[in-house]
């Protein structure tokens, strides 16, 4: 067996995903794919297509593939971005709620739609993610189980520089 010489990458691959993430970033922060899916299937596939072969040249490619890729993931985002404005598609990469309080909530999963939240909902939105929204849920399961079993508990806020008062 031979040793197989491998090329050394000159490329700044972390460069590159920084430049690609950011050329994503005004598609995520509105869409998600299924909703290009639904929009375009046709541009929806060539980039999901051109997804795999930029993730492969990032792996296993030459700078040259790197290059290429990348710069052809740029202006996929970029046309999707624009076919997604041109079909007046609404923004589907968050749900917003709100309570007769006045408190609006935003769930996601892709932080780049976290910015465009509060251009469009204002600053005051709390953003949450679908975990956080579980982790919520379980929570309030755990209070209604405990508060079963001990129908007098009350929860308090304590503070690690105070000691807990006994009611007296």
């Amino acid at each position: 067996m031979s040793a197989r010489r491998v090329k050394p990458r000159t490329v700044d691959v972390a460069a590159v995903m920084r430049t690609v993430t950011a050329a994503a970033a005004p598609f995520e922060s509105r869409w998600t794919l299924r909703a290009l899916q639904r929009t375009d299937v046709g541009l929806h596939q060539r980039l999901v297509e051109q997804m795999d072969l930029y993730h492969e040249a990032l792996v296993t490619g030459s700078d040259d593939d790197v290059e290429e890729h990348s710069a052809a993931m740029q202006r996929g985002w970029a046309a999707a971005t624009r076919a997604m404005e041109a079909a007046g598609a609404e923004d589907d990469a968050y749900l917003i709620g709100r309570h007769l309080s006045g408190v609006v909530v935003a769930i996601g999963d892709n932080r780049h739609a976290v910015a465009r939240v509060r251009t469009v909902h204002g600053d005051q939105v709390v953003w949450v993610t679908p975990d956080e929204v579980a982790a919520l849920i379980a929570g309030l399961e755990t209070i209604k189980a405990l508060k079963g079993l001990w129908p007098g508990a009350e929860i308090i806020r304590l503070y690690p520089t105070e000691p807990a008062a006994e009611e007296g």
